[in-house]
């Protein structure tokens, strides 16, 4: 699985009772650019979503992810994905929710972060 390197917003956030400054990840989006996250439920390794990648045109999350296996814990991915920040995997057994709504969406204090990146196989397309 290949990574891809994309501009994100990075705050560090009080996403739950007693977690403060954990580090959240917005990808900028509009213009050109138009990723998205999603995070495996079982490790909490996060990966990118070109919607602009004509392969990834019409198809769900899942159908993306198809039989690909997280490169972290080994799951098949179409199996244990979630909207992130929508979900966010702090310990093995706590998920929190982060209203991503909440940021305004500037270029100012972005950086290039890499994530892995979600693209369809063919043997799942056919």
């Amino acid at each position: 699985m290949q990574k891809k390197r994309i501009r994100c917003l990075i705050k560090y956030e009080n996403v739950a009772p007693d977690v403060f400054n954990y580090k959240v990840f917005f990808p900028l989006t509009g213009g050109w650019s138009n990723n998205s996250l999603v995070t495996c439920t079982n490790c909490g390794e996060l990966f990118v979503i070109d919607w602009e990648n004509p392969e990834t045109e019409n198809l769900s999350v899942k159908q993306i992810a198809g039989s690909t296996l997280c490169p972290t814990c080994n799951v098949v991915l179409s199996l244990y994905l979630a909207d992130y920040p929508a979900t966010i995997r702090i310990s093995e057994n706590q998920f929190v929710s982060f209203n991503i709504e909440a940021i305004s969406n500037q270029d100012e204090g972005s950086e290039i972060v890499e994530f892995y990146e979600l693209r369809p196989s063919q043997k799942d397309l056919n």
